[in-house]
């Protein structure tokens, strides 16, 4: 492929200093937790004093549950109801992934399902809608809103 220069790109950046440049390629460590093991890491996890001593029995604990393709999401979600309701709480389920599902409460539970994350697999309520509550503003005075059922 022949790279013709004094095109509309080159005229653009004529003036344009332009630093060298080199490949980089970085490898962060990629730690994996075996499916079979992520309930008890889930609950070693939660059992933090910091996580635990906030959960008291009867409380009503929204989990949520979103639709970003995380690996292993129905076992995760599954091991914090486990966890929760260990512990006197009851928990419940909240999609949380705004459009997706064709922004509908019906749509996000079928997406739900399709990820195996259902009532039944759970053992908790899957509350599903696209009310909100405002919950305050920002600083720049934008409204901040959250799920009517996890509010």
């Amino acid at each position: 492929m022949e790279i013709k220069k004094g095109g509309v790109v080159s005229k653009l950046l004529e003036n344009v200093y332009i630093p060298k440049m080199f490949k980089v390629r970085q490898i962060f460590p990629r730690p994996i937790i075996e499916s079979k093991n992520i309930p008890e890491v889930v609950k070693k996890e939660l059992a933090q004093k910091k996580f635990s001593d906030k959960i008291k029995p009867g409380m009503n604990i929204a989990i949520t549950a979103g639709s970003r393709g995380v690996a292993n999401v129905a076992i995760i979600t599954k091991s914090i109801v486990d966890f929760v309701t260990s512990k006197g709480a009851n928990p419940f389920v909240v999609p949380a992934m705004g459009s997706h599902g064709g922004a509908t409460a019906e749509g996000q539970l079928e997406l739900l399902a399709g990820y195996g994350l259902t009532e039944e697999y759970l053992g908790c309520p899957i509350k599903s809608s696209m009310e909100v509550k405002m919950i305050g503003h920002t600083e720049d005075g934008r409204e901040v809103v959250i799920d009517k059922n996890a509010a």
